[in-house]
């Protein structure tokens, strides 16, 4: 990564050229200039047009090599085909002057339509940029707006409150629509917004590792489609988020993502589900909603995070409250807190005998009966108890309320606190009867939001959030790649590719799973009824039967398969029928190979996968298995490699925590050692890169640990593990 000080002249620079500028208020020339002056840009401003001799009362220019005086930015607003005319300009003047270090391209017409001409058009723009060390921004974007130094490009927002909240978009519309909607109630305070349209130079994550050392910025959030080297971001990301939360709106949620029929794990497998997965893995905090988004980034931007997740609800109205506690019960990361013996004591003596106190535990319900005072001495003792981290408070002033002292009661309970704050979100949910509420909260930092049952999602985004700075900080770095061209697995895959096959036979499979740690049941591989009989008597009964062969994809569906066979005489019919069907099959197969395996006892079903993603690259899946994987699809994917500290969150946050600890009778699962196989299956992808998809489906999850009674490793076709 280049050395991102660098892009400090995006934000801050001392002199920009606007070329398209011109007088028509109708034109993105005009209001570019217009609302970086309404910012308050402190820096020179070069308008560019040939045809002008002043433009908003500055001196017009015919062209960037006219400018005598020091260029350090330039906003290009003419079309496509002139842009690379400027471009060319642009090399010549930095030749000349040595000055001009970046540009913002907001035209279209480049990579983003999808012709051949547009991202030829789009390649030479970058590369006579970068033959003089030109950064470029865009194109096709809406620009860059930095509240604390007041430079403006984008044509449409004007001036626009400062605050904490950085903003890094792909769609320039819903960066422009949620500075709108946010900004003209001033709820959002803006600090940096970056539209990066085409990223055809600056990436999203060098903008984030920038943001991480910018003193003023917060909370950073990301509005994302899809990122060409997805890795590279997560990995910068994990960093910033260490320092500063990241919060994500993702779109694109359908499954469009990779598509190889070949196993389960690659039929589940799609973008989206993998982006979700290292979401989790990375630290980052996914919005499901525009709302979700708007509003986690309020809170991180105004309130301290919990030190820990347990929460009071506050309210004086039973019907919202309820909703929020019924939120609270169905969102990982959150808890109700009951409260100490002290403050149910203080909170008894104080309220009325009408209010519902810790009924459900850390629960209040003041009642119609309530009153500003009510409200400052109900949060004064809740923020004194040591088992409360964070308040949730729901109000709904009546006619009879003075909402201004009700903000003022509020504030003053909270700025009382001694020691490190503990956060207040305030559902104010009257809509605009409560204005005057609202805006005493948000005028003293505290930010509102507009629903019960929202803001227990937003509770639960501050604090799943600083649980994972407490769990980052004991992470240890990865242990480098080691790729192995040579041992058995090698040397497994490489005999088969030269046999013509793009698979494992399945003990050559469970042969690898062997060495990389992985449960198998016992078995051994037969070509006669005699050899069959020993094995099962060695092993035991019950037994599976399968018919091994290059030529047979599905067992199953000719009769190659033998379930429960539990005696020598039942083995022996078994072992004729499967001959017989397989003959039938594959008439050429005269005396097939047969595996016979140790049939084990029911147990839940699991599936444990890993594939080479296009665009991620080795990916592990874990979820619920058996039959019905590709229908239910309770699945999660982690980047990998991986340790077993994200091996068992992946568990945690896939399976139902009733289902871990032993449904309908069944033991508690093995937590450890499923973890364990994750990190192999991890282990196996990374070290072997001519594998493509392993699935091990089901994988049993016993009381002593975790087998994997059916496996498939496909690898690439010799021609690709050549290359």
């Amino acid at each position: 990564m280049q050395d991102v000080s660098a892009l400090n002249v995006f934000f801050n620079p001392k002199s920009v050229a606007v070329v398209g500028a011109t007088t028509d208020p109708k034109k993105p020339g005009y209001s570019v200039i217009r609302n970086m002056i309404a910012m308050g840009y402190r820096g020179k401003i070069f308008p560019v047009n040939p045809r002008e001799p002043t433009i908003l009362g500055l001196p017009c220019y015919k062209s960037v090599l006219d400018i005598q005086e020091p260029v350090e930015l330039c906003v290009l607003l003419v079309s496509a085909e002139r842009t690379l005319a400027v471009a060319q300009e642009l090399v010549e003047r930095k030749k000349k002057f040595n000055d001009v270090g970046a540009v913002l391209c907001m035209s279209a017409g480049f990579g983003e339509v999808p012709t051949a001409e547009g991202s030829q058009r789009e390649k030479e723009l970058i590369d006579t940029l970068r033959s003089a060390s030109i950064r470029l921004i865009g194109p096709n974007c809406v620009g860059v707006i930095d509240t604390a130094s007041g430079f403006n490009s984008n044509f449409d927002i004007g001036h626009y409150p400062s605050g904490g909240i950085s903003i890094l978009t792909q769609s320039g519309a819903f960066g422009n629509a949620f500075l709108f909607a946010s900004g003209t109630n001033g709820r959002v305070g803006l600090n940096k917004f970056v539209s990066v349209g085409n990223m055809a130079d600056v990436q999203i994550d060098e903008l984030l590792m920038f943001l991480k050392n910018d003193d003023t910025t917060k909370v950073i959030g990301i509005y994302l489609e899809g990122l060409a080297d997805p890795r590279s971001f997560f990995e910068i990301a994990r960093e910033v988020s260490l320092t500063k939360p990241i919060v994500v709106l993702k779109s694109g949620r359908s499954e469009l993502g990779t598509a190889a029929a070949l196993s389960h794990t690659g039929a589940i497998a799609g973008a989206d589900a993998i982006y979700d997965g290292a979401f989790k893995q990375y630290g980052l905090i996914r919005a499901n909603t525009a709302s979700e988004f708007c509003d986690t980034l309020r809170a991180f931007s105004k309130l301290p995070t919990p030190a820990s997740n347990r929460f009071a609800v506050l309210t004086h109205m039973g019907g919202p409250g309820t909703l929020c506690i019924d939120q609270i019960s169905v969102i990982d990361g959150i808890e109700m807190s009951p409260f100490t013996r002290e403050t149910h004591a203080a909170l008894k003596e104080i309220l009325p005998s009408a209010a519902n106190i810790g009924s459900p535990p850390g629960y209040i319900d003041l009642t119609a009966t309530n009153s500003d005072q009510l409200h400052n001495q109900a949060l004064t003792l809740l923020f004194k108890d040591p088992n409360v981290d964070a308040v949730i408070q729901i109000l709904g002033p009546s006619a009879f309320y003075d909402q201004a002292l009700l903000a003022k009661a509020v504030v003053d309970a909270y700025e009382g606190q001694t020691g490190d704050k503990k956060p207040l979100l305030n559902a104010v949910i009257f809509g605009d009867f409560a204005n005057e509420l609202r805006l005493g909260l948000e005028k003293a930092g505290l930010p509102t939001f507009d629903h019960s049952d929202t803001v227990a999602r937003i509770a639960a985004n501050l604090s799943g959030y600083a649980a994972r700075q407490a769990t980052e900080a004991l992470v240890v770095a990865k242990p480098p790649v080691t790729r192995r061209s040579e041992g058995p697995t090698a040397q497994l895959i490489s005999s088969a590719s030269n046999e013509g096959r793009i698979s494992l036979l399945e003990p050559e499979a469970y042969a690898v799973c062997r060495q990389y740690g992985i449960d198998v049941p016992p078995f051994d591989l037969v070509d006669t009824l005699e050899g069959a009989l020993q094995v099962a008597n060695k092993i035991g009964y019950p037994v599976v039967l399968k018919v091994v062969s290059a030529q047979i994809l599905h067992k199953s569906d000719i009769g190659g398969v033998m379930l429960g066979v539990n005696s020598d005489s039942m083995l022996e019919r078994s072992y004729a029928q499967l001959v017989e069907n397989v003959r039938k099959a594959a008439p050429n197969i005269h005396q097939p190979q047969v595996l016979v395996q140790k049939m084990m006892p029911s147990a839940t079903e699991l599936v444990l996968g890993a594939i080479r993603d296009k665009l991620f690259g080795p990916v592990v899946m874990f979820g619920l298995g058996g039959i019905y994987v590709e229908v239910l699809k309770r699945v999660g994917f982690r980047l990998a490699p991986f340790d077993v500290v994200e091996a068992r969150a992946l568990i945690r946050d896939t399976l139902p925590a009733a289902l871990i600890d032993g449904a309908r009778g069944k033991g508690r699962m093995n937590v450890d050692a499923i973890a364990e196989t994750l990190v192999a299956l991890g282990r196996l992808l990374d070290e072997h890169p001519e594998v493509d998809q392993v699935d091990l489906n089901p994988c049993l999850a016993l009381n002593d640990g975790c087998m994997a009674v059916d496996a498939r490793i496909i690898f690439k076709a010799k021609a690709s593990i050549s290359k």
